[in-house]
């Protein structure tokens, strides 16, 4: 895994740590402050992840988007993470049963703006964030059955934007999945298909924008059927990006940076 022992004043850094129905986690940072967009995920591996990224003397936020365990089943450690705040809305946090600062819209850490949006899903509040940086944005957007205008005028010109592509419908319909699950994933609050997350895609990048797919399931779906179907809806339609990737499940996604 690529490291960094130090951080430039003029850039910012993403790295979603893992990604799918096991647990998500990702890590938003500058110099000073380190954004955690979900916490899914084990205080071993959250360990191992800001020893790996030198990032032990940054101050903490965590922002919770939505109840479900692997988004949430970390944080009642979250008192082991270096006196970290915890935000999300007050519906979400009764739901996890957790203490946590209330999120209504906007927060502001250090240089960075975080601003928290309706996502359409099975969950008590659920959010999806943009975090602004300077002239920076970068968008974590995953656990959604649909894609509404709102969703689509809040990512608009990430420079990365980590997206949910969960499944393949052909590949859910013929899975062993038992029904009732097909129907919750398949409806306008479960998750969305490859199809769905290429068409969202489309309306809201431009030709700088760095592509993550998230959660993808390991039962529906696989990073390649993902990769083509997003690459050649974008490319039918001469939609132009920087470049697009699967985050996995136990490693992740790439280190990315940004400059101003």
């Amino acid at each position: 895994m690529q490291t960094m022992t130090a951080y430039n004043n003029n850039a910012i850094y993403f790295k979603n740590i893992a990604s799918g129905s096991k647990g998500n986690s990702t890590f938003i940072w500058d110099a000073h402050d380190l954004i955690v967009i979900d916490f899914g995920i084990t205080m071993k591996k959250f360990k191992e992840a800001i020893s790996e990224l030198t990032l032990g003397g940054l101050n903490k936020s965590i922002f919770i988007s939505h109840e479900h365990a692997d988004h949430v089943s970390g944080i009642r450690s979250v008192k082991k993470v270096d006196g970290a705040d915890v935000y999300t809305r007050p519906a979400t946090a009764e739901a996890a049963n957790i203490k946590a600062y209330e999120i209504d819209n906007e927060v502001v850490i250090g240089n960075f703006e975080i601003l928290a949006f309706d996502v359409p899903h099975d969950a008590a509040d659920p959010v999806a964030f943009t975090v602004k940086w300077k002239d920076l944005k970068i968008s974590v957007v995953s656990d959604l059955g649909t894609v509404t205008e709102n969703v689509i005028s809040n990512i608009r010109d990430s420079d990365i934007l980590a997206f949910e592509s969960n499944h393949d419908v052909s590949m859910l319909k013929t899975g062993r999945y038992p029904a009732s699950l097909k129907r919750r994933i398949l409806s306008q609050h479960g998750h969305l298909s490859n199809e769905q997350s290429a068409e969202a895609i489309s309306k809201a990048i431009n030709e700088s924008t760095e592509i993550v797919l998230t959660h993808l399931s390991q039962e529906n779906n696989k990073p390649e059927i993902a990769l083509n179907e997003v690459k050649s809806y974008l490319k039918n339609r001469d939609i132009k990006y920087k470049d697009v990737e699967c985050a996995d499940q136990y490693v992740g996604s790439s280190l990315k940076s940004l400059k101003t």
